[in-house]
């Protein structure tokens, strides 16, 4: 898959047994290929409206698709695994657009990725969920509910990457009682920033190091806070097209204009993303059962400062990263794509209503037969 931050393809090769809740998974070998500059240009030009094409938009469906495949091939050779191994490839593909609830557009064409790989492809899973009358996202939380369920502990876990959503799972719960939901900005608008004040030279805020040096402009954290989207209720999803660079250009520019220093942006940005999480936990979450400890990953889980921003503001609520779990922050969502084929391929549906507010479960994903493996599909 690659996320909303689009710097390359996070490619994980993972063996499954099992389905649903008797689920059990394992990881082989992770990396993350990284996209030349040129393709993260023409991603970036096809996400705007007023810069994308249909020309562009077609061709890079089908780059995408071989980069996707190159990924997929190249993780199994760290695996050392061979591909006529391999069942199953899932793939989520790249978000060009997404418009909750009534259209969206993930390309990576997945007939290059059968193609060339020789495997069966399951890709273009937020579709379905959306005909069915969902948002199309969150998909991860089913996942989230069969690898972090607890008949003790109420969790919840947010995934910190370009944009921060959580999954709530009270205990002893069964799936229909999942919340999920985009809580705002994770990473994005703090690495459009980043990427401004040093010209380009830094694209993200390693380990929080320049927020840490900052102070928090708190007029202005207050201003952002009145976004909107931070008191619809759930269910919600949101992307670039809200939170994106449209959005972080304006505030820094305004940033500019107020004479705030680069370091106390940094640190409010930073702010505002810990407390947009913070006030969606309070507001729709922690009412409704007390919350035992919550879970982080994606990559914005290496941000030690906006965890300890998180932290503070939620004591005594336990903070922990998916490490503590022996999984890896950084290559769980790709798993959970993996995870969300095998569910397909056993013809059980992976939405949670709870999450995207479909009417109905719906099996998510389309397929692509392979010619290395004779995969039967709805065993």
């Amino acid at each position: 898959m690659s996320g909303t931050s689009a710097d390359g393809v996070d490619a994980a090769l993972v063996e499954i047994s099992g389905s649903g809740l008797q689920s059990h998974v394992s990881l082989i070998a992770f990396e993350t290929y990284p996209y030349s500059e040129e393709i993260k240009a023409q991603l970036f030009q096809a996400f705007s409206p007023s810069t994308g094409s249909v020309d562009l938009i077609c061709q890079l469906n089908f780059s995408l698709g071989e980069l996707f495949a190159d990924a997929a091939i190249e993780v199994a050779k760290k695996g050392e695994v061979s591909l006529s191994e391999i069942d199953l490839i899932g793939s989520h593909g790249q978000t060009i657009h997404h418009i909750p609830g009534h259209s969206t557009l993930q390309i990576g064409e997945s007939s290059i990725i059968a193609e060339r790989t020789g495997v069966t492809t399951i890709a273009d899973f937020r579709p379905r969920d959306i005909a069915a009358g969902g948002e199309g996202a969150p998909l991860a939380p089913f996942v989230h509910y069969l690898l972090f369920w607890d008949r003790e502990k109420t969790r919840a876990v947010n995934n910190l990457g370009g944009i921060s959503n959580v999954t709530f799972i009270p205990a002893q719960s069964d799936p229909s009682q999942v919340v999920a939901f985009d809580t705002g900005p994770g990473n994005m608008v703090i690495d459009r920033v980043v990427s401004l004040i040093s010209n380009g030279q830094r694209s993200f805020d390693r380990n929080g190091e320049i927020a840490s040096q900052g102070e928090i402009n708190r007029e202005f954290l207050n201003r952002l806070l009145t976004h909107p989207y931070f008191r619809k209720a759930p269910p919600k999803s949101t992307g670039r097209e809200e939170f994106g660079f449209h959005y972080a250009d304006q505030l820094f520019q305004y940033a500019r204009e107020k004479g705030i220093e680069d370091h106390d942006l940094v640190a409010t940005v930073t702010a505002l993303t810990a407390e947009s999480i913070v006030e969606s936990y309070t507001s729709f979450l922690i009412p409704s059962s007390p919350l035992s400890e919550v879970i982080f990953c994606g990559g914005g889980a290496h941000n030690s400062t906006l965890l300890d921003m998180i932290r503070e503001r939620l004591s005594p609520i336990a903070v922990k990263r998916v490490e503590d779990f022996n999984f890896s922050s950084d290559a769980l969502e790709a798993m959970i794509f993996a995870l969300l084929a095998n569910e397909t391929a056993y013809g059980h549906p992976s939405n949670l209503p709870g999450a995207t507010g479909a009417r109905s479960r719906a099996i998510l994903g389309k397929i692509v037969p392979g010619r290395l493996n004779s995969l039967a599909i709805f065993p």
